[in-house]
């Protein structure tokens, strides 16, 4: 029995180890290369006024935006100095990223609901008198 044991454990810490290993570590630009990947474009903010609105929004989260009458969602990247900016399809495509990654990880098929409750966490922006115009024309092309 002393002998199974002996060769059984490290084996099962190894797969522990090798299983939690993509999840634990999550590596700073994860976020920014899945949004890239998605088709988000990056607006790079190069006056002190995007600089300045670059650092209203949340760190780490998607942003609902209505701008112009469109729905744009917006990720502040503070540390490069830019934002990355998609539509409903980039988005999805994000969502969509992100499920499959998770669902590599486990070897299972990910739960709809309990995944998109902690992928992202949308808030809805009340805009006025659309302050995001600082940005310009954000690229409506192929969105």
């Amino acid at each position: 029995m002393k002998k199974s044991l002996c060769v059984w454990l490290p084996l099962l810490l190894m797969s522990v180890v090798l299983a939690c290993a993509p999840g634990c570590a999550t590596s700073t630009g994860q976020t920014e290369r899945y949004l890239a990947a998605s088709g988000f474009k990056v607006m790079p903010a190069t006056t002190p006024e995007q600089l300045q609105q670059l650092n209203t929004l949340p760190n780490t989260k998607i942003s609902v935006i209505k701008r112009q009458g469109q729905v744009y969602f917006v990720y502040p990247d503070k540390a490069q100095k830019q934002l990355y900016v998609g539509r409903n399809a980039q988005y999805s495509a994000y969502q969509n990223l992100l499920l499959n990654e998770k669902s590599m990880q486990q070897g299972l098929q990910a739960d709809q609901d309990a995944t998109n409750a902690e992928i992202i966490n949308a808030e809805a922006t009340a805009i006025s008198n659309d302050p995001w115009a600082v940005w310009g024309v954000w690229p409506l092309a192929p969105f």
